[in-house]
């Protein structure tokens, strides 16, 4: 107990000085600088490796940010993934191509195609969803060709891009929504207008360094009139509608009637087609008391004025979450009245948004999936201006088409754009891996998986929420074999699920295992991404972490909190590893260079993070032939550091080596060292995998095959040679990596 209280005491410690100085999000260019530098690397990958095999899944979806179809081309789709690039269909969703696969960015916040010349695509890159996991752009995007090849237009700097508008009688002229970047002053936030289709631009909207334009809508009837919401993302009252009068040379910002103040969050606008000055607002409200995420409000206010004057459709918000995530309001080309709001949930009114109810939740599905409704989360909703019966709906589970307004639904779930967090690989000769993704479970596969339009996935889910999603962690079965799997929830929410247990938990299913707090004890605080893992050296044990470290010997039914608080009180340990060669060694990092390292098992800690910089750890290893190695590698992306951070140590944390040098200038999500072969390492980045066959000294591209992707997570399975890498956008793939397992 007193080594428990000395370690707390010296985990309070400050870092060095030198590693507190922010640093400056890189610039648009410097972005596209890195993965030019990546490209090139690709083509050079190392004599003898194969190219990446991609193994899904599809079935499950994932996070669809925008979605547009030419006109009179009701076959042809474009699907612009969150952080997967835009795919094409020509089969109305039957079957997908990646045309946006290899560029700059893989990170899409809107696709339009230009409405006179429907082989003329935009796309807008950077997510318009602000989430943690979310990613940045590097400008606008075009293509002459139908999406065959794309040419980077410029607004390189806008980090976000909300909406792109094309004049529908001339295509030179187009107009842009920047968000700007998650956090912090930006002067490129605005709407941004070219006259030239592009070649320049010049930005005639500003409400603020803070205030980004996440919405923008052409009057049907005027297309030198246009409507942009302002999103304050400081909540300072700047944000709100803006309109121009003059093809966007001029804004003016409405009120009349609109929700203005401190209390107005993000804001969604449509325009109607069917009937001259009508027009839809929805504006989160944030007077709602509490300080949560969802303590907010859908206010839907509409005018008939064309802005002039505005009022709510309806005393009471509207019946579902809209907010940071999501919040978008449209209406029927055919019908004023008709108004669809995307959130949480879909809601449809028919009455001008006097009453709402729920869209359709019948719903059909291209390839076999358990689940029996829709999926939660809406991002983007579009109407055939041609058959307003047709509407395509994107949600965190994926594409739907309607024909019948909403009624009812197929689910085109044949899109291999699962977000993983995770990827576990079982010891069994003949492997199955493991994952846990964003809003669509956790699922499993035999490692031989693979990836076809002409056959259902080889990937099943572990487990189902009420809502036929959920979001996914670590993933494992019980290394007994006897069929217990385990796995958890968002913040720690850890269950153990008992063999042959039906998909949705019940009360048959098992057991919740989260450990809780002694009585007087403070809460326990979990990570989004809680640490959660079984011993490689001891049957029954697992590990988590919250702010300690636990140990179960039991299989999660009690725990022993083995370390003091590690955090220096403040958040959740975010890494938590143990080692392959000896069970007492145990690793822990967190928020702020934290590393903690213990040699006892848990009973004394010893802090590691002199030498590091302040950044977020995000992946350790210990050594598979020496146990006082340790590799660690750090993220500074959520204050806009995107440079690898990647550090070796040989005496268990005293002194570190940085080993980062080598690689782009990208961020590192996870370091794995080959068990087999010495000084053999492994990368994961923000553009690929990278791999150094020198103990990190240089570093090479095995990236050929695989798309531009954030990779997340990586897995070895030492035997059959075989790593796995989970990606935040593009589901999984694996490589033969017996070319490299050559001693030096």
């Amino acid at each position: 107990m007193i080594s428990l209280l000395l370690a707390a005491l010296t985990q309070g410690a400050p870092l060095a000085p030198s590693t507190l100085n922010p640093i400056a999000p890189p610039s648009g260019e410097a972005r596209i600088a890195a993965w030019e530098d990546h490209r090139s690397r690709t083509e050079r990958s190392p004599q003898g490796t194969a190219d990446w095999r991609p193994l899904g899944p599809k079935n499950c979806g994932g996070r669809i940010e925008a979605v547009d179809s030419p006109k009179g081309k009701p076959g042809v789709i474009y699907a612009g993934i969150g952080s997967g690039g835009v795919w094409k269909s020509v089969n109305g969703g039957l079957s997908w191509r990646h045309v946006f696969a290899n560029e700059s960015t893989f990170a899409v916040g809107d696709v339009t195609v230009d409405p006179s010349d429907g082989d003329v695509v935009w796309v807008g890159t950077g997510e318009a969803h602000l989430g943690g996991m979310s990613y940045d752009g590097t400008g606008v995007f075009r293509s002459g060709d139908a999406g065959e090849t794309w040419t980077n237009m410029g607004l390189v700097d806008s980090a976000r891009i909300g909406k792109v508008l094309v004049h529908p009688e001339d295509s030179a002229v187009v107009h842009v929504a920047v968000i700007g970047p998650r956090g912090g002053a930006h002067e490129g936030r605005g709407v941004h207008v070219s006259r030239d289709g592009g070649a320049t631009w010049e930005r005639t909207l500003h409400a603020g360094p803070h205030v980004g334009i996440i919405d923008l809508v052409r009057d049907p009837f005027d297309p030198d009139r246009l409507w942009a919401a302002g999103w304050d993302r400081r909540r300072q009252g700047d944000g709100g509608v803006f309109q121009s009068a003059d093809g966007g040379a001029t804004w003016t910002k409405l009120g009349g009637g609109l929700l203005e103040g401190k209390d107005v969050g993000r804001v969604a606008i449509a325009a109607a087609a069917s009937e001259r000055d009508v027009l839809y607002a929805l504006m989160v409200d944030h007077s709602p008391p509490g300080e949560g995420r969802y303590d907010v409000g859908g206010a839907l206010y509409r005018s008939n004025d064309g802005g002039g004057t505005w009022a709510r459709t309806a005393e009471d918000y509207v019946d579902t979450y809209v907010g940071w995530d999501f919040c978008d309001v449209m209406v029927s080309p055919d019908d004023a009245d008709q108004v669809y709001v995307c959130g949480f949930r879909l809601m449809v009114s028919r009455d001008g948004g006097a009453t709402f109810a729920r869209g359709g939740e019948e719903v059909f599905r291209l390839l076999d999936h358990p689940g029996k409704g829709m999926h939660l989360d809406m991002h983007d909703l579009w109407i055939d201006p041609g058959n307003p019966d047709r509407v395509l709906l994107c949600t965190d589970g994926g594409l739907y088409v309607s024909m019948d307004r909403a009624a009812s639904w197929l689910h085109l779930n044949n899109l291999p754009i699962a977000e993983f967090y995770t990827v576990h690989l079982d010891g069994k000769e003949d492997f199955s891996i493991w994952g846990g993704t964003q809003d669509n479970a956790s699922l499993t596969a035999p490692g031989g998986a693979s990836l076809s339009d002409l056959r259902s996935d080889d990937w099943s889910y572990v487990y189902l929420d009420p809502w036929d999603g959920g979001d996914g962690f670590a993933t494992f079965p019980d290394p007994s074999g006897d069929g217990t799997v385990y796995y958890e929830h968002q913040n720690g929410d850890m269950r153990r699920k008992r063999p042959g247990a039906p998909l949705r938990w019940g009360r048959d299913s098992g057991r919740r295992i989260t450990p809780r707090a002694t009585e007087g004890e403070p809460r326990l605080r979990f990570e989004w991404n809680t640490p959660l893992l079984h011993s490689l050296h001891a049957d029954g044990v697992l590990y988590c972490a919250s702010q300690h470290v636990h140990r179960s010997e039991d299989r999660g039914d009690t725990w022993a909190v083995i370390s003091p608080d590690l955090t220096g009180g403040r958040g959740a340990l975010k890494v938590l590893v143990e080692s392959p060669v000896d069970g007492k060694r145990l690793a822990a990092g967190g928020d702020g260079g934290r590393m903690s390292l213990s040699a006892d098992g848990g009973a004394t800690w010893t802090p590691a993070g002199d030498g590091l910089p302040r950044r977020s750890v995000e992946s350790v290893t210990l050594g598979h032939r020496d146990s006082w190695r340790v590799l660690v590698c750090l993220s500074g992306a959520a204050g806009g550091d995107h440079r690898p951070h990647v550090y070796r140590s040989q005496d268990f944390g005293r002194t570190w080596t940085s080993i980062g040098d080598g690689l782009p200038a990208a961020g590192v999500n996870v370091l794995l060292e080959d068990p087999q072969i010495e000084g053999l390492i492994y990368a994961g980045t923000d553009l690929g995998v990278y791999v150094s066959r020198d103990d990190g000294a240089t570093w090479e591209s095995i990236s050929r095959g695989m798309p531009t992707a954030p990779v997340l997570d990586l897995g070895q399975h030492g035997s059959t040679s075989t790593l796995v890498a989970v990606t935040h956008g593009l589901s999984a793939f694996a490589l033969d990596v017996s070319g490299l397992q050559v001693p030096r």
